[in-house]
């Protein structure tokens, strides 16, 4: 008898640490969750500021030199040079005043001139231009192209004959050589002939630089 209530004392002892049949077991408490870490807003990129593109400013437009040739010539013409080149009536919008000297190579006071003529040219003013126009047939040109080079003479020499422009613009008036006109820009007469050498109590070319003075200050120049 005492052996069985030993044994019934063990028993309940192992029973108190067990749940009776029927009990809910508890839930077990769950552990915290860990907290996400923070993401970190993303950084916007800063804005690019584009500089301002300037505009290349357009050059300015270069101003041309005003042109001082005359909307229309007293006559028109073409002529060669003695050594082939083209001038026409265009050249006396050069300078203020152009003399033309008409000769040729068989006048003897036209190959007289032609030394003091060569100085006259290299002592001209700026502002006046030179012509030498002369009347030989076209067989004699190669005699006048010689007379010139044996006289030092440097400025241009026109056909005369062979241009129908000069010849009818005052050429064709001329009856005596040699004879010397004068013309304004647009090709107008300035002042009178002068036939023959002019003479005076200089040189022959300081005879011809007086003419040019005076008719300068015919047009106030």
């Amino acid at each position: 008898m005492k052996k069985i209530l030993a044994c019934l004392l063990i028993f309940l002892l192992l029973g108190a640490g067990c749940r009776a049949p029927g009990t809910a077991q508890a839930a077990p408490t769950p552990a915290p969750a860990a907290e996400p870490a923070p993401t970190e807003a993303p950084q916007a990129e800063p804005a690019v500021t584009e500089a301002p593109v300037e505009e290349a400013a357009p050059a300015p437009e270069e101003e041309s030199a005003p042109s001082e040739a005359p909307a229309e010539y007293a006559f028109s013409f073409t002529a060669q040079t003695l050594e082939g080149e083209t001038v026409t009536e265009a050249v006396f919008s050069e300078h203020d005043l152009t003399m033309v000297n008409v000769w040729a190579s068989w006048c003897p006071p036209c190959r007289g001139e032609l030394s003091e003529l060569a100085t006259l040219y290299g002592r001209l003013p700026e502002n006046v231009g030179f012509l030498s126009v002369t009347v030989d047939d076209a067989g004699d040109l190669p005699a006048a192209a010689k007379l010139l080079e044996q006289h030092g003479c440097a400025f241009t020499c026109l056909d005369g004959q062979g241009s129908p422009g000069l010849m009818a613009g005052f050429l064709g008036q001329v009856m005596a050589i040699p004879t010397t006109v004068f013309f304004d820009r647009a090709g107008n007469q300035v002042g009178q002939w002068i036939v023959g050498v002019p003479q005076g109590s200089g040189s022959v070319s300081e005879a011809y630089l007086a003419e040019i003075e005076a008719r300068l200050a015919q047009l106030n120049k």
